[in-house]
């Protein structure tokens, strides 16, 4: 395994750790994050911005990993 699937692999734990649905395809070299309440459920942007921030402040300290935020729910980690 390289450095940067383990460091996806860390990332992976965090965002889970936060509370976020992560979507990882087996072998992909990146992974998205959600927070949301379900469709029937109206959407806690605040809650979902503040586990995005802190997705961005765990990803930045991993060299291999870019983090990018789709819209408020959304947070795409991928390995370069």
């Amino acid at each position: 395994m390289s450095d940067r699937m383990a460091q996806l692999d860390a990332v992976d734990g965090i965002c889970r750790a936060l509370g976020a649905e992560v979507r990882r395809p087996p072998g992909e070299n990146y992974l998205t994050a959600m927070v949301w309440d379900g469709w029937g459920w109206p959407y806690d942007e605040g809650r979902a911005l503040a586990v995005q921030r802190e997705i961005k402040r765990e990803t930045a300290q991993y060299p291999g990993l870019v983090c990018r935020c789709v819209d408020p729910f959304s947070t795409l980690v991928y390995a370069v």
